[in-house]
């Protein structure tokens, strides 16, 4: 089951934070790291899958060093295929996506950087400094409104998972592109490691063609310019995820 989750707003400021992951992936692309991450049923609390990522190789792609990342999962239900491998790289400033792997046809198929719609999927290299410079105005209800400011940061929070507290910037990474909303990712990274410990994704309510809160009224909501989003994902369901950071205890 689940562990209890208690969030909380701080006063103790996070202006910035290091995060060497692959956004939203959890995983560092260098050798010798090992990410794992369980998802939670947002409903029932139950474990639903349990997915682990290994920096297996070094590698090389179109004259680009990375490392060859093999995922592994374990699942409860059906679940949609995640890629076979994965290859991305890391440096002082970005980490990137460089290519993944699927199986076509009984075929191992290459997708990399460099392909016409590579970034539109996996994204350009994402920036390791994560800041919060205000863009994200809380408003008395609650809702927030957009502001001129650039950083994905939106708080600071004490997130306790079980009997682990971890202070961390809270982030949201919102697709506002679409005119009712596109995807949204709440992100809470804890400041002295960097790291990912909790995660939910958000899509925007109408994004999938039919009304998100009249197929789940109880969803947490999150509303950033009178967009509402709301808790799931592009399979219709809504997870929560720990990473194994914030399910041990802290040191």
């Amino acid at each position: 089951m689940r562990p209890d989750v208690k969030i909380v707003e701080s006063s103790d400021i996070i202006t910035e934070v290091d995060c060497p992951e692959l956004q939203w992936w959890f995983a560092i692309p260098k050798m010798g790291e090992v990410c794992l991450w369980a998802d939670y049923n947002g409903e029932t609390k139950e474990l639903e899958a349990v997915t682990e990522i290994t920096a297996i190789t070094p590698a090389q792609i179109r004259d680009i060093d990375c490392v060859e990342l093999q995922i592994r999962e374990w699942l409860v239900h059906d679940w949609p295929d995640p890629p076979v491998l994965m290859y991305a790289s890391l440096d002082d400033t970005h980490s990137r996506w460089i290519a993944i792997v699927n199986i076509v046809d009984g075929k191992k198929v290459f997708y990399m950087v460099g392909d016409e719609w590579f970034e539109d999927q996996w994204g350009p290299p994402s920036k390791r400094r994560i800041v919060d410079d205000g863009r994200y105005q809380l408003q008395p209800d609650g809702s927030y409104t957009i502001t001129d400011g650039q950083g994905f940061g939106a708080g600071t929070y004490d997130v306790t998972i079980g009997e682990n507290t971890f202070h961390c910037l809270r982030v949201l990474d919102a697709d506002i592109s679409y005119p009712h909303g596109g995807e949204l990712a709440e992100v809470y990274i804890e400041e002295k490691s960097g790291r990912t410990v909790f995660f939910r994704r958000y899509d925007g309510r109408y994004l999938r063609g039919h009304d998100l809160i009249e197929k789940f009224p109880n969803n947490i909501r999150i509303v950033i310019d009178d967009i509402t989003y709301v808790h799931s994902n592009c399979t219709n369901w809504f997870h929560d995820s720990f990473t194994a950071a914030s399910l041990q205890p802290v040191t």
